[in-house]
């Protein structure tokens, strides 16, 4: 039905997953059809998860220690609470 899409970044393709679940909890679509609108938010979601994975590597938090500026990775686990 649809053509693979690659997403040139998460905002478009988080849009496209809306659009999906949308579509699928509508319940107006064919099974057939159903099944291939599931397909592509599977696609979809995985290329989201790979760019969160993408972010999450980049975060760094920065702190002053001593008066010098230090990077550190971010820690999810500790959450926004220590970052001020």
């Amino acid at each position: 039905m649809t053509a693979k899409k690659k997403y040139k970044d998460f905002e478009s393709a988080l849009a496209r997953l809306e659009e999906i679940t949308d579509l699928l909890e509508s319940g107006d679509q064919s099974l057939e059809d159903s099944i291939d609108i599931y397909t592509e938010g599977l696609e979809i979601a995985r290329f989201c998860n790979e760019k969160l994975s993408e972010a999450g590597q980049k975060i760094k938090m920065i702190n002053e220690k001593d008066g010098t500026i230090v990077e550190e990775e971010f820690d999810a686990a500790s959450g926004a609470e220590d970052a001020g």
